[in-house]
């Protein structure tokens, strides 16, 4: 989903559950140096929402596929770091343009009301509960970091019953209760805060993954995408993503 209004304007490339802060900071970013900004979030990797529906249709569904076939941003925002990681190694970022704007905090999110009575991480090990997951992305490999610090491997793995093409699909599959609980990010909340409920982990039993934002090889305006890139990390635009649950780098 690409946004055209202007060929001079810096044009940043962003995971969908990101967009929300980085929008109200991009706000300030106008105000303060005049300059446009143009936000485009991922759309055709994760149109398929469910992983196995994705992978028999065959295509690359890929957030970073995605950004090197559009080749017409400057920046990308990418949900975890290893992200960034993975764009340096294709060629697509500039090696040691990048920063963490903020982190967001592992959660389990469930259906509002939360019919199943998900409390803490040990009852997802409970028989006939259905965890749904994210095989790509900022969730990629999240169940396994979380369920692994407190030895529930097996019995958590044993109820993933729903693999998701992306964290919108994920929460999606909450809302709708085709899962009883998911592993999400407690920030998830504000992307459908009347259909799901997030809860919470002990410090213990949380990990944290960065959001991003990178310069991008093929970038048009260097110079205006790297005066964004540096106030991203200023305090008034980690507040704009404070106020949607991430958390601040110390």
């Amino acid at each position: 989903m690409f946004d055209r209004r202007s060929e001079n304007a810096v044009k940043v490339f962003c995971a969908r559950a990101c967009a929300a802060p980085l929008k109200q900071a991009v706000g300030i970013f106008r105000q303060q140096t005049g300059l446009d900004v143009e936000i485009s979030v991922c759309s055709r990797h994760c149109a398929q929402p469910v992983a196995e529906e994705a992978a028999a249709a065959g295509g690359n569904h890929d957030f970073l596929q995605e950004i090197a076939d559009a080749a017409i941003h400057d920046l990308a925002i990418g949900g975890a770091e290893y992200l960034l990681d993975e764009a340096e190694v294709r060629g697509l970022l500039a090696k040691g343009q990048r920063c963490t704007i903020a982190c967001r905090i592992s959660a389990i999110i469930v259906p509002a009301g939360n019919p199943a009575g998900i409390v803490q991480l040990e009852d997802l090990a409970r028989p006939g509960v259905r965890i749904g997951i994210s095989v790509i992305d900022c969730l990629k490999g999240l169940w396994e970091d979380v369920a692994a610090r407190v030895g529930l491997l097996e019995p958590i793995r044993r109820n993933i019953t729903f693999r998701a093409n992306g964290c919108i699909a994920l929460v999606e599959a909450v809302a709708q209760g085709k899962v009883d609980a998911a592993f999400g990010w407690s920030a998830f909340l504000h992307l459908a805060p009347e259909r799901i409920q997030v809860v919470h982990l002990p410090p213990e039993q949380q990990v944290l993954r960065g959001t991003g934002v990178g310069m991008l090889s093929f970038a048009s305006r260097p110079e205006q995408a790297k005066m964004l890139m540096d106030f991203l990390t200023t305090p008034a635009a980690r507040h704009c993503y404070e106020r949607f649950g991430w958390k601040m780098p110390e």
